[in-house]
């Protein structure tokens, strides 16, 4: 008997029956073309996650009107739109999924700059992020956007697509209108809460015109908006009837505005199926089919809340990023095989909003890059040794043995996962753990020769007689120059990581980047007395604005002390030395410090003449576990393959880049 049941039955929305219960949100790539047409970047994203066994597909946030358009999402408001909207749409149904499409309208929730127009919204007040002073729509306007929106609903049916969903969630135009948060008017359209969604009613409506009586209209709305005067889900459970009631046939309940994004995008801070409650309650308010968004990453939470009848469908967004096969690896009973999303935000959302680049994934680099980064086997019988077991060796040496090569991998430590292995370990962050133990489970399977307590030399490589070499030894703490370094109360923060029990009760922490803040925590969940020194002017620079808000919050609340600006003169056997003008002193049982890395590559010159080699990760640079899974991919991917051969992809069933 299956163990997901319900997760893998049909259901219906509307008249529209989908083969299971999962669906694809809409989630900004920024991967359309310049113009806001369908690149061949974005139709290969969304052909490989419609392959993967998903229900439905929706294509994101696709702007109805001129005054949203921009370099956010791609174009619905103009009919020359609809050719590649139905190349898109038919990509998807040839992968077996439905295709649903975002119709969006960012209001005040944007900037002029990008639209190259002034921006709207129902009341004069700007977004607090983006922080631009709308026009106020009057009612010749409010009339031209809500016909903009049914033209476009027409123009997703006239494409292809099987659905729309109306972006009434997150703090966007419609919900602009709804929430008395960002609706100021006293004329029909605000006020009462009638008044309010009188905006939306009539979209809809407009919609429903345009589409027919059996073309599914879905509504995606936050359950709580998570800001002082906003939404919460009484309201929305009384504005889901109303919704309804106008011909909505199924709600799509998430969370948040600009301001609380870190909810609407949750970091693994938060748990999972942390918002199913909300989609529980708005079920309870109607009769249509309610989907569960949030931090829905394990079948095993999606399979419950299903069975709980909190939701009738599972909205599954970054865990497609991460994996696209995630839902035909479930099905087909290959759990082991099925990369959890870790919720970390990197290389999705903050690489968009803070780096303005393409989302994408850690832990599969091939999102986005699906016609990129390829996968075919390796022809002939060829050997690869790799050197080190963390994060970059591991990622590397899993995809070469799956692309048909004998490896070898060397780790001097008695246990794999390296810098991955301790980043795991402070509080919030076993999703990490997860993908260490991840990563361990695919060399086993793939059967990687795996040596532990096996410190690389030039001779056990040249031994393997291999056809490259893969350097991924990563970095080794830097121990700063100050007096008293040597003392034995002092620890590096990877040896407090590794074996807490060395730690004292007063701890001073050298270094507030992500390790020290991480490290801080750690220690102080464990009742230690924990004081942060920073050279700087700010902690937890390197991490992204949503997992750092939570690190912060739990920092207060563990009275972590955090002194800016600040730099050790020298530590003693009592504590640290400042140096300030009065030489302050801070008594302290142990001192650890988290003040960076340098890269770990003694072996490159000793080997290059044995085999090609090829370092990657920390061992090349000292960056981010985005580099060094990024850098393993392509190294593993392409080894092997001659100048000038196809480079079309190919499907395997173990290859995150799936078609």
């Amino acid at each position: 008997m299956s163990n997901f049941p319900t997760l893998f039955s049909p259901a219906k929305i509307g008249s529209l029956e989908l083969k299971n219960r999962l669906i694809m949100p809409a989630m900004g790539t920024g991967m359309q073309n310049e113009d806001g047409s369908v690149s061949d970047q974005l139709y290969h994203y969304h052909r490989v996650r419609a392959a993967g066994g998903t229900g439905m597909i929706t294509v994101e946030i696709a702007a109805v009107h001129q005054t949203t358009a921009g370099n956010l999402g791609v174009g619905i408001y103009d009919d020359r739109f609809i050719p590649g909207l139905k190349r898109l749409a038919e990509a998807i149904h040839k992968g077996g999924a439905k295709a649903c499409i975002q119709l969006w309208h960012a209001g005040r929730q944007t900037n002029s700059s990008i639209t190259g127009l002034p921006l709207i919204a129902p009341s004069a007040i700007p977004c607090p992020l983006c922080q631009e002073e709308p026009e106020v729509m009057d009612h010749q306007l409010i009339r031209e956007i809500v016909e903009s929106y049914g033209d476009a609903a027409r123009r997703a049916k006239e494409a292809g697509f099987d659905a729309i969903e109306l972006h009434g969630a997150h703090g966007y135009l419609i919900a602009q209108f709804m929430s008395p948060y960002s609706n100021q008017r006293t004329d029909e359209y605000g006020g009462t809460l009638e008044n309010r969604a009188r905006f939306a009613l009539e979209i809809i409506d407009n919609v429903r015109q345009k589409v027919g009586p059996d073309f599914p209209i879905i509504y995606r709305l936050s359950g709580e908006e998570k800001v002082p005067g906003g939404l919460t889900i009484e309201d929305n459970k009384k504005i889901a009837r109303l919704l309804v009631d106008q011909g909505v046939n199924c709600l799509h309940v998430s969370v948040g505005v600009y301001e609380s994004l870190r909810y609407t995008v949750p970091p693994m801070d938060l748990d999972r199926g942390f918002n199913a409650w909300a989609a529980a309650e708005i079920k309870k308010a109607v009769d249509v089919p309610v989907i569960a968004v949030g931090r829905i990453n394990d079948p095993f939470v999606a399979e419950e809340i299903l069975a709980n009848k909190q939701a009738d469908f599972i909205a599954i967004g970054r865990s497609l990023l991460a994996d696209p096969a995630w839902p035909n690896k479930v099905q087909n009973g290959q759990y082991d095989r099925m990369r959890h999303c870790i919720a970390c935000n990197q290389g999705c959302v903050d690489r968009m909003l803070l780096e303005g680049r393409h989302a994408s994934c850690i832990l599969n680099p091939a999102c986005g890059r699906e016609n990129e980064f390829v996968f075919e086997p390796v022809t002939g019988k060829r050997k690869v040794v790799v050197v080190g077991g963390g994060p970059a060796g591991m990622e590397a040496a899993r995809i070469v043995k799956d692309r048909g090569c004998d490896v070898v991998l060397f780790e001097a430590a008695p246990q794999l996962g390296g810098q991955w292995r301790l980043a795991g370990l402070p509080p919030k962050k076993c999703e990490i753990a997860g993908d260490v133990k991840w990563l361990i489970k695919q060399l086993e399977l793939t059967g990687v020769e795996v040596r532990l307590n096996t410190p690389a030399t030039k001779e056990k490589i040249q031994a393997e007689n291999p056809d490259a070499i893969i350097l991924a030894t990563g970095s080794v703490p830097v121990k700063p120059r100050i007096d008293g370094i040597d003392l034995p109360h002092v620890l590096l923060a990877t040896e407090v990581l590794d074996d807490p029990s060395k730690v004292g009760q007063t701890v001073v922490v050298i270094g507030g980047g992500a390790t020290g803040m991480e490290t801080a925590e750690f220690l102080a969940e464990m009742g230690k007395q924990v004081t942060v020194i920073e050279a700087l002017g700010d902690v937890a620079r390197d991490l992204g604005p949503a997992r750092k808000h939570f690190l912060m919050e739990r920092v207060e609340a563990y009275k972590i002390d955090i002194k800016l600006n600040t730099r050790v003169k020298k530590i003693t056997a009592e504590g640290v030395e400042l140096e300030d003008d009065k030489h302050t002193r801070i008594p302290a049982d142990s001192v650890v410090i988290a003040v960076g890395v340098t890269s770990n590559n003694l072996l490159e010159e000793e080997v290059k003449e044995i085999a090609d080699v090829y370092v990657i990760g920390d061992a090349k640079a000292p960056r981010t576990v985005m580099n060094a899974i990024y850098e393993a991919n392509e190294v593993a991917r392409s080894l092997f393959r001659k100048a000038g051969e196809d480079q079309s992809p190919i499907h395997d069933p173990h290859d995150l880049c799936l078609v």
